[in-house]
């Protein structure tokens, strides 16, 4: 992790560390914004949805509940042409003793380390997984703002 600075008339490398403390506040707040769109989040089994104009746009799938821990999948649809695609999705690891929440995949990108060397097989960027939980935290602000609600999805959804 380097950082270049100017010092002068030449150019000085300096070597910098991602912040856990940063990152803990960005899961804070993911899991906070998660709570307020689904209050009851640790009773929620299968599968919440959100509709844009009568259609089903965001799905929240609860992939595993357990006491202190639950995964989701976040999947959002765009409508095109009378169909919908599945635009992005996230996979998240909700800590409800830690009340935080971090993504653990995206678009089936798996296992994210919180730092790569550039460039690397995969093209990442340096600080991909922050990257990537701070856009969470831009999105779930964004459905808190707008007032985005979730309700259990029925045996059948119709695009």
């Amino acid at each position: 992790y380097f950082k270049c600075e100017t010092n002068g008339d030449f150019m000085l490398t300096v070597r910098t560390r991602p912040c856990l403390y940063n990152m803990m506040q960005v899961y804070e707040g993911n899991y906070r914004y998660l709570l307020r769109l689904l209050p009851d989040m640790k009773e929620i089994c299968g599968t919440v949805f959100s509709e844009f104009n009568g259609r089903p746009v965001l799905f929240i799938d609860v992939l595993e509940q357990c006491k202190y821990t639950s995964m989701l999948a976040v999947t959002h649809y765009l409508s095109f042409e009378n169909d919908v695609v599945a635009d992005m999705e996230l996979r998240l690891r909700v800590y409800h003793d830690a009340r935080v929440a971090e993504v653990t995949s995206y678009q089936h990108h798996k296992k994210l380390l919180p730092v790569y060397s550039y460039p690397n097989k995969k093209m990442y960027q340096t600080f991909e997984k922050k990257q990537v939980n701070l856009f969470l935290e831009e999105w779930l602000e964004f459905c808190v703002r707008y007032g985005v609600q979730f309700e259990k999805i029925p045996r059948e959804v119709y695009f």
